[in-house]
C-alpha cells in the first residue's frame, strides 16, 4: 500500500501477514459464495496478491499507481479513475492510502460482492452505513507497520440491500 504525502514522495505501510490472516478469516466467516476472481486495488509491491494466489486458484485483478516492482500482474493506473465493471462473485482484499480509503471502499463495493479492507480509525466514523454493509470490524490500536504507528480497522463489507437494516434503523 502506498499513501501519498506531498508532491515528491510516497509513504509506504505494507500489509503484514498478521493482517492478511486476520483479512482471510473474515472471508471464511462472510463469503458465503464462490469467489470469482480477485481485486487488489492498490498492489504496491504485491503481498496481498500474492497471499490470495497462495490461497486460490481464481483469477485476480491488481492495480497500483506506481507498480514499483514492475510486477506484469499489477496493472499500474490510478485505480479510482480506473472503469472496472462489476463482476459476480468478486472479492476485494486491499489495504489502501489512507486518505483514500472510503474512495477505494465505495468504489470497491461497487465493482465487487464482498470487500475487505484495511482503513484508518478515523474512517470508521466517516463510513458511509446508508451504502455499506457491515458485518464486520476489527481494530488495532498502535499497529507497528515497522515505518510507523497507526490505529486501523479491518472491515468485511458489503453493498447494502435494501433488506438489510443496523440496529439503529428498526
Amino acid at each position: 500500500m502506498s499513501n501519498y504525502k506531498g508532491d515528491d514522495r510516497f509513504e509506504k505501510h505494507y500489509t503484514p501477514k498478521e493482517l492478511l490472516d486476520h483479512m482471510w478469516a473474515i472471508k471464511d466467516q462472510f463469503v458465503d459464495f464462490e469467489v470469482t476472481e480477485w481485486l487488489e486495488n492498490s498492489a504496491g509491491a504485491g503481498y496481498i496478491l500474492d497471499y490470495i494466489k497462495e490461497r486460490s486458484d481464481k483469477p485476480t485483478l491488481a492495480f497500483d499507481i506506481m507498480n514499483e516492482t514492475k510486477r506484469e500482474d499489477i496493472k499500474e493506473c490510478n485505480y479510482l479513475k480506473e472503469k472496472v465493471p462489476y463482476k459476480n462473485g468478486r472479492v476485494c482484499i486491499m489495504n489502501p492510502p489512507f486518505q483514500n480509503g472510503l474512495k477505494f471502499l465505495s468504489k470497491a463495493v461497487e465493482e465487487c460482492d464482498y470487500v475487505i479492507s484495511i482503513l484508518s480509525l478515523n474512517s470508521l466514523l466517516n463510513l458511509d452505513y446508508s451504502k455499506i454493509w457491515v458485518d464486520e470490524i476489527l481494530m488495532f490500536r498502535k499497529y507497528d507497520f515497522i515505518t510507523c504507528k497507526a490505529s486501523i480497522i479491518i472491515v468485511g463489507c458489503r453493498k447494502k440491500t435494501e433488506n438489510d437494516k443496523y440496529e439503529y434503523e428498526q
